[in-house]
């Protein structure tokens, strides 16, 4: 399914290439690079399967506090009617926390001592786009989402017990496709002010829900910079088998964006 989806997008990509070289010459490429963005996401998500089931809730303080490694960004560009876009980001957080030691009510043992317990989460959203300007202020969209998601928890016992785990634990870790279709609209209120929303859902590929809602706000401070500023909803979920039978995968992250951007 994965080869089939990029497949696709390719063909479709060079098949819509030489539409754009049709428009009248006096139209130039005009580029926009918004880099650096910020996004510190809430993150709720849950990994079910075999009768077990992890739920994994990272709200906004705590991407803020953690934040290990983060990067965002979106490049377009545009001539006439037609725009291609790539948008990425990527984010990585690392918790820590100790468990309180259990020990006997009757004899001086330790049942379970204290452990540390680490947990690593790497995600990354990151869409190919073809725009196209059915209106002033419209685009519709299509394109590729590729999704990875890799979740890691270490154990480790600080002490002795009777029950000490010393043990490491893969949650999640997968790479996934899908084709999507969207709506950008957009309106300036003056030269400098101006808001855009967008929104898109995948309609074939390896997650059976994907979605994204986007608002933002923009302000030109001159021909080259501009301020964004908004909001954006993203949920991927999904269903597949696996060695304990069904494996459920269930991701959502909203929170605030701000960045800078340039265009030229």
């Amino acid at each position: 399914m994965t080869i089939r989806i990029i497949t696709l997008f390719i063909a479709t990509l060079f098949a819509l290439l030489p539409i754009s070289k049709t428009i009248a010459a006096s139209d130039v490429w005009e580029f926009t690079i918004a880099f650096p963005m910020i996004w510190a996401p809430e993150i709720n998500g849950k990994v079910e399967g075999g009768g077990d089931r992890i739920d994994i809730n990272v709200p906004f303080d705590k991407i803020v506090e953690d934040l290990n490694f983060g990067l965002m960004g979106d490049f377009y560009a545009t001539r006439g009617k037609w725009s291609y876009a790539l948008k990425l980001n990527y984010l990585q957080t690392k918790d820590e926390t100790v468990t309180d030691s259990l020990k006997s009510p009757i004899w001086d043992i330790t049942i379970a001592p204290s452990h540390q317990v680490k947990t690593e989460l790497r995600m990354s959203a990151n869409d190919l786009l073809i725009r196209y300007q059915t209106h002033k202020n419209t685009f519709l969209y299509t394109g590729v989402r590729y999704f990875f998601t890799k979740v890691d928890m270490d154990i480790t016992p600080l002490g002795t017990g009777i029950i000490a785990i010393d043990k490491h634990i893969n949650i999640a870790d997968e790479h996934l496709f899908d084709w999507l279709i969207g709506i950008d609209l957009g309106h300036w209120f003056s030269q400098r002010f101006g808001v855009s929303l967008s929104a898109d859902a995948g309609i074939v590929g390896d997650n059976d829900k994907d979605y994204n809602v986007t608002a933002i706000a923009l302000y030109r401070l001159n021909k080259l910079h501009n301020i964004w500023a908004g909001y954006r909803y993203l949920e991927i979920s999904n269903e597949t088998d696996s060695d304990v039978g069904k494996l459920e995968v269930k991701f959502a992250q909203q929170g605030p964006m701000i960045g800078w951007a340039f265009t030229f």
